[in-house]
């Protein structure tokens, strides 16, 4: 156990290679079962010029560099949060660098939840970022999981009150759905069967939010689920609850693949306002930062009609290299299916 000190993965060359000036030290959590748990489902996000962001389960950020053999610059501490083991860290507007970090316990394993919430905005490699509390979830949670939708809401689902690997006690079942405008929750309607230790929750192409699984603890143990539930957002209704009419993306040109910078012409079957990436995630142990949405500029064409031209960065610390999904949204702010988009 221990001495996790980073390596760095050349694609091109298939090789591993290992960074000495990025040790596993910074990102040390003070739980209490030492080692074992205190290197544990690391927060960490690509950014400009070849760095990573640290934002957590520890209290303290790091920055690090992955030029030459590697570097470390502490970024300060997520402003008066605890560690939060087995909380959750999405990066919901990639360009703006905006980070929300919710809830978390300081030990893994029997230790009381937090409900603490705070917006990390980064700005240049290896500079500390700007932390900002917000008004808490209304439920305390760990082992739990969250997920950016195309419009940058952020939705957590599941986890306990109180942490407890291989349990369903003290379960959270109501979703908590966290708006950047107002940066505030609004609670959602429940779960049917609890989602905690090994759950996975992650955004699908239609913009629902599969969630599902849990336990892994072996035959007869009641925190195990197989199965999985589909959360429908409120951007799929009308303000009656019936079902919104959703845009169609006709075409969108070129997609795979997409240069960095690239414009992509995209047209659908009636106006929209709006079109964001979100890339596919991966998502285990409460830790999915393979996800991340990028916001996009566009502009009508110019040719008539509901065509668009759309904008990717030219910046892979931000659209990073990959397949994305791509959402059109209309002035009610309802999101199309997406197209799948291959940035190179």
């Amino acid at each position: 156990m221990g001495g996790k000190n980073a390596e760095y993965y050349d694609p091109i060359a298939n090789t591993w290679s290992l960074l000495p000036g990025c040790p596993v030290a910074p990102i040390l959590t003070s739980d209490r079962q030492g080692i074992y748990r205190q290197d544990n489902h690391a927060w960490l996000f690509a950014r400009q010029n070849g760095s990573v962001f640290h934002a957590g389960p520890s209290k303290q950020m790091n920055w690090f560099s992955t030029s030459d053999t590697g570097s470390t610059t502490p970024a300060g501490t997520r402003g008066n949060d605890v560690d939060a083991m087995n909380g959750n860290a999405v990066l919901y507007d990639a360009v703006a660098g905006k980070i929300l970090t919710v809830g978390g316990a300081v030990d893994y394993d029997g230790s009381p939840t937090s409900s603490n919430v705070h917006i990390i905005t980064l700005s240049a490699p290896n500079t500390p970022p700007t932390v900002t509390p917000i008004a808490n979830m209304h439920y305390a949670r760990a082992f739990h999981n969250s997920v950016v939708l195309p419009n940058g809401q952020v939705l957590v689902l599941g986890g306990l009150n109180y942490a407890r690997v291989f349990s369903d006690d003290t379960s959270i079942l109501y979703p908590e759905l966290f708006s950047p405008e107002t940066n505030s929750f609004t609670v959602m309607a429940p779960m049917s069967v609890p989602r905690n230790y090994h759950s996975v929750a992650i955004l699908l192409p239609d913009a629902t939010v599969f969630a599902g699984g849990g336990g892994l603890c072996g035959v007869g143990c009641t925190a195990n689920h197989y199965d999985a539930q589909i959360f429908r957002p409120p951007y799929l209704f009308n303000s009656d609850q019936s079902v919104a009419t959703r845009p169609k993306i006709l075409s969108a040109n070129p997609t795979n693949p997409v240069a960095l910078g690239a414009t992509m012409t995209v047209t659908t079957d009636s106006p929209v306002q709006k079109f964001s990436l979100v890339r596919f995630g991966t998502a285990t142990h409460s830790v999915n930062t393979d996800q991340r949405r990028v916001p996009l500029t566009s502009s009508a064409s110019g040719g008539g009609g509901n065509t668009y031209k759309v904008q990717i960065p030219n910046e892979p610390g931000i659209a990073v290299p990959g397949w994305w999904m791509l959402f059109a949204m209309n002035a009610q702010g309802t999101p199309s299916v997406a197209k799948t988009v291959n940035v190179q």
